[in-house]
């Protein structure tokens, strides 16, 4: 049995335990702390006991169950068994005294030294209860951060965003996205120094995550809020939710971080290491491909069988308008690149290599690309040249245009030239009746690769044209591969689609 006796000696010994932590950590510190860490661990206990509180109301047990099997197991042994309303007593207790422990050391952090408890059940148990001592259980919940000077959360993140960035440690969409990454935490846990957050802290955001919305930066309903007023408006909603594999990208931002800012010493705990993430789905299975049968459909709207206007490409008409419209799939389901690297090719990277013509994949003059990878050379299918790419580029040259394709403007958060016709495309394949979830743009990426399989081109060539990266010892042969070769691969993509009204004599 556990006896209210002993639920009372647990909770003392546990706020006990915790003062006794921070009061050995301030007096083994050599420096004073300065204001903007003070001001930090300040807003992080009372943000705790905000949240505490509302555990307390909501009966959330989960986040001092550990701690609760800890503590259990120290005082009566691994194997002792209690009934499951006996734990929940105790569990309950504990969030009470959570509570109360996040209070006292922001009063400390404030300069108060003199707080006293109010919970009844905690007050009491101090005043009347013998110690029940403890080994020390270090709760994830209220764990005490080491107290290391230093810049706060969004100044340090920025830093090292640039420098990841600078390094060439990081593509620039990596970069791009630690941002989305570092603003959502910031506004979720509050911008303080690195050391003053703890592993419950990035437990709570990982839960957070979760729950948010699959198309909570997209969705104009969603536009203003913060992530957590966005997972309290859906979370009634049967919607898709973030996939595991963007959870755990987000956490690798943030464990990153966290790996630099301990080998600086301004941080002292890897509190975004060692979490479990449910198994994601096999690559394959994560998005539909464009099949012959549904390539037949698309290449039969108007954009490629006759439009009424440049702005009216859904209705059908007369008019075959050569743009990027006509283009970006073609080439996509004809070479497996991805949507950006094909909108930001220029007129200078569709030219001649060792005699075949070639999409040069580089750096630079603003190009954005995946990874190193993404830099590659990629041969222009023949049905591409069939179809008339080449005078398409030629006669933009004579224009004077950079880009291949120069209608294309940025936008969105990244400044993508493939941001506005995503939308675009989107809205064509509702207006055609070819809307169908999952299959999207990036379908076609998907498509090339299935076509080349079929074909029989191994999986190493494949992933040298895709930009992919090959594992194994494989890897180290495909720097062989020449350009003739990656050409053969391409040639082989065979969509099964009449497109001989489109070539050009």
């Amino acid at each position: 049995m556990l006896t209210d006796q002993d639920i009372a000696a647990l909770i003392k010994d546990f706020y006990a335990t915790i003062l006794s932590r921070d009061e050995s950590v301030r007096l083994d510190s050599d420096e004073p702390v300065c204001e903007e860490v003070r001001q930090g661990l300040s807003d992080h206990y009372r943000i705790l006991a905000e949240r505490s509180r509302i555990d307390l109301a909501s009966n959330a047990f989960d986040s001092v169950r550990m701690i609760t099997g800890a503590m259990l197991a120290r005082r009566f042994g691994i194997d002792a068994k209690f009934e499951r309303s006996e734990v929940r007593r105790l569990e309950h207790a504990m969030l009470r005294a959570g509570i109360e422990v996040s209070e006292t050391l922001r009063a400390r952090w404030e300069g108060n030294f003199n707080y006293e408890p109010s919970d009844k059940l905690l007050a009491q148990a101090l005043r009347e209860t013998p110690s029940a001592p403890i080994s020390n259980p270090a709760p994830p919940s209220t764990e005490v951060p080491s107290v290391v000077a230093g810049p706060t959360f969004s100044a340090a993140a920025e830093l090292f965003r640039e420098g990841q960035l600078r390094r060439k440690i990081w593509e620039r969409q990596t970069y791009l996205q630690a941002r989305a990454t570092y603003s959502i935490f910031c506004d979720f846990a509050g911008d303080r120094p690195l050391s003053g957050y703890v592993r419950a802290d990035a437990g709570r955001f990982k839960a957070l995550l979760e729950e948010l919305p699959a198309n909570y930066s997209k969705a104009a309903e969603y536009r203003g809020l913060s992530a957590q007023q966005i997972v309290a408006q859906a979370l009634q909603q049967d919607v898709p939710r973030l996939s595991s594999r963007t959870v755990q990208r987000h956490f690798a931002a943030l464990s990153t971080l966290w790996d630099s800012a301990i080998e600086q010493g301004t941080a002292s705990i890897k509190i975004f290491n060692d979490w479990k993430f449910t198994a994601a789905k096999r690559a394959r299975d994560q998005r539909k491909m464009w099949d012959s049968e549904a390539l037949q459909k698309l290449f039969s709207t108007p954009i490629w069988t006759g439009c009424q206007s440049e702005h009216r490409r859904s209705k059908p008409g007369q008019h075959v308008l050569r743009d990027e419209k006509f283009w970006l799939p073609l080439i996509a389901v004809y070479s497996g690149m991805r949507q950006e690297e094909i909108c930001q090719l220029r007129l200078a990277d569709v030219r001649q290599t060792e005699g075949i013509w070639v999409f040069d994949l580089r750096e630079g003059d603003g190009r954005q690309l995946k990874n190193s990878n993404a830099v590659r050379k990629v041969p222009i299918h023949n049905m591409l040249i069939r179809l008339g790419l080449l005078n398409y580029a030629d006669a933009l040259r004579t224009e004077s245009a950079q880009l291949l394709f120069p209608n294309l403007q940025p936008g969105g958060a990244d400044d993508r030239l493939g941001h506005n016709y995503s939308k675009w495309f989107t809205r064509y394949r509702r207006d055609t009746d070819l809307y169908a979830e999952g299959l999207d743009f990036h379908s076609f990426r998907h498509s090339a690769t299935t076509f080349m399989k079929r074909a029989g081109v191994a999986d190493s060539v494949i992933d040298e044209v895709t930009g992919h990266a090959t594992a194994g010892e494989t890897a180290r042969y495909n720097k062989g591969l020449t350009v003739a070769n990656l050409k053969d691969a391409i040639d082989k993509i065979d969509i099964d689609v009449n497109l001989i009204n489109l070539e050009q004599k």
